[in-house]
């Protein structure tokens, strides 16, 4: 018995031994598993120097076709807008490195829906284009070369990438909600106070007559034509209804792409201008009836420019006219007009719809806000 118990003890270097043989064993798995591992590492590394890449290369695509999306429509000049692009592009590099934009990666076409719920539909060329795609790319034949691996692999060197991106102009229905009170009949740089008249109102002279010259009604009719003339000009097709508002509201153009209604509309009260109130809730109330009337696009975005040279004297309160509108998702440009108007309330009322607010002092500045606005009509990332 005591001669098998002594067979099972194991002696200490046979211990060593084993020590040493396990040793032996993991320097070659080691030496196995190093290479792969570098090579995961530098995989995973690459990797996400790739989607970073690409998420610059989004962020270059999208800015580059806003900026000459919106140059475009304002200038309709194709070269302005490149140049914008590609200003854009420089200050949102990719890999480190500023993104180059050929003439080949602009592209001006026709963006075109027939409802809120659907993509808009591309189409590159056209007699009156709204839209402009810039590409941004980093392949073999771009101007800036594909990306670089961050760390060489023996499988690939680079790597071909590119992003599209869209920007258009969204169709727009506008409602033009314009004062005609009383006070209109006055110059900007007059107090609008009865008696006495007009100082350029000629001897004689009483409302329901031609409205004076220089009048704050002629200068919104001039500011109100500038605009129409920028819609003209613009590659979208805008509908635009007009309601103007003394002591009570009128609709007097429905919504409308036959712009000369309006002007006729407008020329009718400058030979016939009367006295009134000013009722700028029940202004906004017409206005918003205005833009959800039968011809009313779904797929439109919804904009109302409100004009007051007062003081709310009568009818609705006009924020509260400004937040039932915002609830039929109505953006409210709202301008006050000479030093008398209340820029605290048409502030509100601006930003209860979303919008923005403008003063002017003069008929020019007038002019110039009108035109300002025409120009920001909304811009659409849509691809």
């Amino acid at each position: 018995m005591r001669n098998k118990i002594s067979a099972l003890v194991i002696k200490p270097d046979s211990t060593k031994r084993l020590q040493r043989l396990r040793r032996g064993a993991v320097v070659p798995l080691f030496a196995i598993m190093l290479p792969v591992l570098i090579i995961l590492s530098a995989f995973a590394i690459n990797f996400a120097y790739f989607e970073l890449s690409r998420t610059q290369m989004f962020i270059s695509s999208d800015a580059a076709s806003r900026a000459a999306g919106r140059e475009f429509m304002i200038t309709n000049d194709r070269e302005l807008a490149k140049a914008k692009g590609r200003e854009a592009a420089n200050r949102n590099p990719i890999a480190g490195k500023p993104l180059q934009l050929a003439d080949s990666d602009f592209v001006f076409g026709s963006a075109t829906r027939n409802s809120l719920e659907n993509r808009y539909n591309f189409q590159a060329g056209g007699s009156r284009p709204n839209a402009v795609e810039v590409t941004a790319r980093r392949t073999s034949d771009s101007l800036d070369g594909p990306l670089p691996m961050l760390i060489p692999s023996p499988f690939t060197g680079i790597v071909q990438s590119h992003q599209t991106s869209r920007a258009n102009q969204i169709e727009v229905d506008i409602s033009l909600v314009i004062d005609r009170s009383g006070s209109m009949a006055y110059a900007d740089n007059e107090p609008a106070v009865f008696p006495p008249l007009p100082a350029a109102a000629p001897p004689n002279w009483f409302f329901d007559g031609p409205a004076p010259t220089p009048s704050r009604w002629r200068d919104a009719v001039r500011a109100v034509d500038m605009f129409i003339a920028e819609l003209e000009s613009s590659p979208m097709q805008e509908l635009v209804s007009l309601t103007t508002y003394s002591t009570d509201a009128e609709l007097d153009v429905p919504l409308t792409d036959q712009y000369q209604q309006i002007r006729n509309a407008l020329d009718g009260y400058t030979q016939f201008f009367t006295s009134g109130k000013t009722n700028i809730g029940g202004g906004i109330d017409g206005g918003r009836n205005g833009l959800s009337s039968p011809a009313a696009r779904p797929f439109a975005a919804k904009v109302m420019i409100v004009l007051t040279d007062g003081i709310d004297t009568m009818g609705s309160n006009p924020i509260q006219a400004a937040k039932d509108a915002n609830n039929d998702e109505i953006m409210i440009f709202s301008i006050t007009f000479a030093q008398e108007a209340d820029q605290n309330t048409m502030r509100q009322v601006a930003s209860e719809g979303q919008g923005k607010h403008y003063h002017a002092a003069s008929g020019t500045s007038l002019a110039a806000i009108f035109r300002d606005i025409a120009r920001q009509l909304p811009i659409l990332l849509s691809k």
